[in-house]
């Protein structure tokens, strides 16, 4: 029985290659519910608050500073919001998960002072950043 000699043979890539940049990815890292998740998506929706209550803030200044913190369709829905209709213009307390049935997706209250908002926030995987997908606004906020 022959046995090729594996020394003679270049590994292959330890991940996969995209076809379009031919960079190599390795596997990504599965999501958890772990206290760092916990604390990343808090955080991503405080910080996404803090950047949609700006309704005095020009309109190009606001959006663009808004899109690396909403998914790509929330950025296209929210270009044409006009910030200038937001009633709140500052978080005022800590941001509260209240839904993370799934490892990819959460709800996070985040109190403001025109009431408390509610933002739906999604994540790829589980060192993909959390984004926001959604800004509702508190009841009787339109």
């Amino acid at each position: 029985m022959f046995v090729p000699d594996l020394d003679q043979f270049t590994p292959p890539p330890a991940g996969i290659i995209d076809d379009k940049t031919g960079q190599t990815t390795g596997p990504k890292a599965p999501a958890v519910w772990d206290e760092a998740s916990r604390a990343a998506v808090i955080a991503a929706a405080e910080t996404a608050m803090t950047a949609y209550a700006r309704p005095t803030v020009e309109a190009n200044t606001w959006i663009t500073e808004l899109t690396p913190l909403l998914t790509p369709k929330a950025a296209k829905d929210y270009n044409y919001s006009r910030n200038s209709n937001i009633p709140a213009t500052q978080v005022t307390g800590p941001g509260v998960i209240v839904n993370d049935d799934s490892v990819y997706l959460a709800h996070v209250e985040v109190p403001t002072d025109a009431g408390t908002w509610t933002l739906m926030l999604v994540r790829e995987y589980g060192d993909s950043p959390w984004l926001v997908e959604r800004f509702t606004p508190p009841e009787g906020i339109h």
